[in-house]
């Protein structure tokens, strides 16, 4: 069991890190929408991405 949770997590960090680059890549550039003045992009790598890594890293400690 803790090792399928390790497994999980790292494939989790793994596509959390790379949701950015994908989405500046994409057509119409959905990553320059902008809310509350600040675009997707910036909310995702300041505050998203961070906490559903610690989430996922907490969550991953527990089914150890």
């Amino acid at each position: 069991m803790a090792e399928r949770a390790r497994r999980i997590a790292v494939v989790v960090l793994v596509l959390l890190l790379a949701v950015p680059p994908l989405a500046t890549a994409l057509p119409g550039s959905p990553a320059s929408v902008r809310v509350a003045g600040i675009t997707l992009l910036w909310w995702y790598v300041a505050c998203v991405g961070p906490l559903a890594a610690v989430l996922v890293i907490a969550l991953s400690r527990i089914f150890r």
